[in-house]
């Protein structure tokens, strides 16, 4: 068995993934909308019957042999080929300690289902509707398309036991998102359900977060937080002022931030918490990212100035970066070359300077003008409906977007 190769990843033997229509996966890294790496359905089986089922003893296989690469984590191997750290990494640095269990795999990919590390989506509960988002993972957006009720977990049998339940003695690390996790209910259940079993001081909680709300039906997330071995929080963050409200419709900056400095305050009472920015960098906000990073440091809101981690947007594809023009690359290039600067002169890490050069290189990609034509149409219809300007938010683009708007009446006049 041959733990070290470039394709092995340690979670098939410790991780489930619980998205909000009760579908398990082997991380959140694997889903695509298309979920070829679904393991199952916890309406049909248990837990533990999906930890082992056929999919899940093949994928540990596949990973111990380590020639090709499973085609369910390509997620992981394409951020690794573009020169970031992959979710796979950053697990097999994480959970050395857990290797030993590797071990214990039998013949046929069988592995005693103690499930040490949980990602629950427990549903798409949230008070915002991103850009990029839509109704699987938010209401907000769902109420404005009118497509989808809150999905639950629990919705699946609303008498069913949590699926979970065989596994509170076991858990040993908690990834929360959504959804918005900290306006959920059962995001509280579980919190409360581990502190009462006397397992928190055991625990370590981790977060995506919109930092939105710090307190939810009297129940005050930083008294809950002091209670646990460890907590850390990706502030789920893409811009600051009108650009982020833009971005993330429901917000308001000035709630956002205020959040964010009792972070840095409760980050100085309370050893056992961090937090970082989790960006997740699309076309809307890859013209500004450096001046959000400036922005966030100078006025005291990040805990040191590496706290932050880039999530490259690949879905829904008239988002991502590359569709921009070549024009607009260039800018936005010197712009992150005189932000490099800038970062050696606060005494970045070479890994933080490494994330925006390898931006940089992901820029110079070409993939053609199909997917620029459906964001301007998609951002216009959304404008219409949300009562917002483009325009207005992103003036830096107003040319491509006013050119690209009479290019499509020529077209429809010939």
């Amino acid at each position: 068995m041959n733990k070290d190769n470039k394709v092995f990843c340690i979670l098939p033997w410790i991780h489930t993934h619980l998205n909000t229509e009760g579908d398990v996966f082997p991380c959140c890294v694997s889903w695509t909308p298309q979920r070829e790496s679904r393991v199952g359905w916890l309406k049909d089986n248990s837990l533990e019957e999906l930890f082992n089922n056929d999919f899940m003893k093949q994928l540990r296989l596949d990973m111990l042999e380590g020639k090709e690469r499973p085609d369910v984590c390509s997620n992981c191997y394409d951020r690794e080929d573009s020169g970031f750290q992959s979710a796979r990494q950053g697990y097999n640095r994480d959970h050395k300690k857990d290797l030993p269990i590797v071990e214990d795999t039998a013949e046929d990919g069988y592995i005693e289902p103690i499930i040490k590390s949980w990602d629950i989506r427990f549903s798409n509960l949230c008070n915002m509707k991103c850009r990029s988002c839509g109704p699987l993972f938010s209401t907000t957006w769902a109420q404005e398309k009118k497509e989808f009720a809150n999905i639950k977990i629990q919705a699946i049998d609303d008498n069913a036991p949590d699926p979970l339940l065989r596994q509170y003695d076991n858990v040993e690390k908690i990834y929360f998102a959504g959804g918005e996790p900290l306006i959920m209910p059962e995001h509280f259940n579980t919190l409360k359900e581990l502190i009462s079993r006397n397992r928190a001081k055991n625990i370590e909680l981790i977060y995506n977060s919109n930092m939105s709300k710090l307190d939810y039906n009297k129940n005050e997330i930083l008294s809950y937080w002091k209670q646990f071995k460890k907590v850390v929080v990706g502030v789920s963050a893409d811009a600051v002022g009108p650009r982020a409200e833009y971005i993330r419709n429901g917000i308001k900056w000035n709630t956002i931030e205020a959040n964010l400095a009792k972070l840095m305050q409760f980050k100085q009472q309370c050893k056992s918490f961090d937090f970082y920015y989790s960006p997740t960098v699309g076309v809307l906000n890859i013209f500004h990212i450096t001046d959000m990073h400036q922005y966030l440091w100078t006025n005291n809101l990040m805990p040191n100035i590496n706290a932050i981690n880039f999530n490259l947007l690949l879905y829904p594809k008239h988002y991502e970066f590359k569709i921009l023009p070549d024009n607009i690359k260039k800018i936005i290039i010197e712009k992150i070359k005189c932000h490099e600067n800038w970062l050696k002169e606060n005494d970045a890490t070479v890994d933080t300077i490494n994330n925006y050069i390898n931006l940089r290189n992901n820029l110079l990609q070409d993939v053609g003008t199909v997917e620029l034509e459906n964001f301007f149409r998609i951002t216009k219809q959304l404008d219409s409906i949300r009562k917002e300007s483009f325009v207005d938010v992103f003036p830096e683009y107003a040319e491509m977007y006013l050119s690209q708007n009479v290019e499509q009446r020529n077209n429809n006049g010939k």
